[in-house]
């Protein structure tokens, strides 16, 4: 997140934040004032809930690796799989084939549908390539494929051959994702993969496409898989909510580093873009992939500019006017009150608050322990700052704008009579807060070429939507009928929805 030109506010005045001897000072003349409550107390974090990583968030929490059992009907292929002559047994073997087993499957049964013509299968095998395995596994322009150069790529398609590798090391990615978020990461890699395959097929690598163009439709096609999966209609295999997690979690482990050019040969897109597309799949189905290559999804930004290559994207955490708590709250504020002019909806003024005794508010909306809420009665924001500190260091700055985003959203909806309640609101804050961001995105969201927006004094920095991703996947609700605030497919649809559309998308659901 970056704070550009100062904003010119008529009332904009000083905020000094100093601290002495266990206590902070705050005095503004801003119009949307900064108070710290009871600010002589311990600095102590606020109760948790029953995810102690609300708290603490850390690493994104993780699930059991045992593999989705396969249906006893499922007829699945043994050789689906070139396992190797003395391949060290691995906890999700079995899956995976029937992992290949089903996309064989699908793919028989879908290319015809979408290309009208026969599928023709795999001259070459699937192979696992690992340290023990002899040099067996036919080359991709050189003589072999050795292990070091899987590992290199954790997975990859060769149309020379017509055959695919992947990583089956116990110290590479995939074994290291399969442990910590379950087998399920690794059928999202080996659905991608397969995809290119089609792509020689229907002649797309022959067209000299932009790589982020492929891989934006490989994912789609991985997420459609996913979506056959999760709906039991696999023949051999059936995803659980954590199953389609685990693949969004693949989805932004191999996104492209954040300050890479996403057009240069190579670029497969940052996490919020793979993500994307991989729900548009999950959601739309095979044939809307089938029309990416000639009309493609919008990318977001993913280059530095030249203001943040020191900062890596990340603003100060702190609350002067050009600290990121400084000037988040007084863009929120100017968007949804000044641009547009919502009846009944006033600035908002933000709390910091650092213990459960600092809340003086009886009709608080939303979960401080994810890092923020609304005060109807007051119309204030209180801001958790110890949740918000482990979010900044352990995700990036703007899982921090995030959470202010949405305590923003939920006094938007109450200003517009929302009669909306649980999840359904919940979600609607996503989108909304989503429709924030569209206005703070220095692009046109159209491929290839991304110009400034005409609001420049806020923006987001390349992987800031990364960061929202994460943070969605660290709070969103376990299963699709947990129903409290939205799992994290859906918070994420919701979230991208606002970014790619804009607020007006958000509104037509009221």
């Amino acid at each position: 997140m970056h704070r550009g030109r100062l904003l010119a506010l008529a009332t904009a005045g000083a905020m000094v934040l100093s601290a002495c001897a266990g206590s902070v000072e705050v005095t503004s003349e801003r119009a949307d004032p900064i108070r710290v409550a009871n600010v002589d107390e311990p600095t102590t974090a606020l109760p948790a809930t029953d995810d102690p990583a609300l708290v603490d968030p850390g690493p994104l929490p993780t699930q059991a690796p045992t593999p989705t059992p396969i249906p006893p009907s499922g007829d699945v292929d043994p050789e689906a799989i070139n396992f190797g002559s003395n391949k060290p047994p691995r906890a999700y073997d079995d899956f995976l084939l029937a992992v290949m087993t089903d996309l064989q499957v699908w793919w028989t049964e879908t290319y015809p549908a979408i290309y009208g013509e026969e599928f023709t299968p795999l001259e070459g095998d699937v192979y696992a390539a690992y340290p023990e395995r002899p040099d067996d596994i036919p080359g991709c322009g050189s003589e072999r494929t050795t292990y070091d150069d899987v590992a290199e790529y954790v997975a990859f398609y060769c149309g020379v051959g017509d055959f695919m590798v992947y990583d089956d090391g116990d110290n590479g990615l995939l074994a290291e994702l399969a442990r910590e978020f379950g087998a399920a990461t690794i059928g999202t890699v080996l659905a991608h993969e397969f995809a290119h395959a089609i792509q020689l097929r229907i002649g797309a690598l022959d067209r000299a496409l932009p790589t982020i163009t492929t891989e934006q439709q490989a994912d789609c096609f991985a997420g459609a898989w996913t979506g056959r999966a999760a709906r039991g209609e696999a023949t051999t295999l059936q995803f659980s909510d954590g199953d389609v997690r685990a693949g969004l979690i693949a989805m932004t482990k191999v996104s492209d580093p954040v300050g890479i050019d996403q057009f240069v040969p190579g670029g497969h897109g940052s996490a919020f873009d793979r993500v994307g597309s991989f729900q548009v799949g999950f959601n739309e189905g095979p044939q809307r992939c089938a029309q990416l290559l000639d009309d493609p999804l919008p990318l977001v930004p993913n280059e530095f500019t030249t203001g943040d290559v020191g900062s890596g994207g990340d603003a100060v955490f702190g609350y002067g006017e050009n600290d990121l708590i400084g000037f988040l709250p007084e863009d929120l504020n100017r968007y949804w009150d000044e641009e547009l002019d919502i009846t009944g909806l006033d600035r908002l003024a933000l709390v910091v608050v650092r213990s459960s005794s600092d809340v003086r508010c009886d009709d608080l909306r939303g979960d401080l322990s994810q890092g923020t809420a609304w005060c109807a009665s007051t119309n204030e924001v209180y801001f958790n700052e110890p949740v918000a500190r482990d979010l900044y260091n352990s995700l990036g700055d703007f899982s921090v704008g995030y959470a202010l985003g949405t305590a923003w959203s939920e006094a938007v909806q109450n200003a517009l009579g929302s009669d909306l309640t649980g999840e359904a609101r919940a979600l609607l804050n996503d989108c909304l807060t989503g429709g924030w961001v569209k206005t703070v995105t220095p692009v046109d969201f159209a491929l290839p070429q991304p110009r400034l927006a005409a609001r420049d004094s806020v923006r987001i920095s390349a992987g800031d939507l990364d960061e929202a991703i994460q943070t969605v996947l660290l709070i969103g609700d376990p299963g699709i009928d947990d129903n409290v605030i939205g799992n994290a497919f859906e918070k994420i649809d919701a979230l991208r929805t606002g970014v790619i559309e804009g607020t007006d998308a958000c509104l037509s659901q009221l």
